[in-house]
């Protein structure tokens, strides 16, 4: 069963509700690739950062840490940086126009 979601910013618009056994659970979402920009921000992880914090400070929203995390190779659900680590921040108009149409 396929189901679609209405939240536009929602990373499990990219995946599918998968019945198993009479048990519900979301499959992986399988995310497009975001090609490098011009716009794109390269950003040096500071003490006591996490990647919410950072997602908060570039695209006004830490729910979209997932963005940050697809984008850098780090899997959906990190939460973790390291301190030092060069983050790729994809351009806000490029997330828009291939992760949240």
């Amino acid at each position: 069963m396929t189901v679609k979601i209405q939240k536009y910013d929602s990373r499990l618009k990219h995946a599918t509700l998968i019945l198993l056994d009479g048990i519900e659970f979301w499959g992986r979402p399988v995310l497009p690739d975001l090609p490098e920009s011009t716009g794109d921000i390269a950003h040096t992880v500071l003490e006591g950062e996490r990647i919410d914090t950072i997602a908060k400070k570039y695209y006004r929203k830490g729910s979209y840490r997932w963005v940050i995390a697809h984008a850098n190779n780090l899997g959906l659900m990190a939460t973790e940086t390291i301190v030092g680590r060069v983050l790729r921040i994809p351009d806000p108009a490029v997330v828009r126009k291939i992760l949240l149409v």
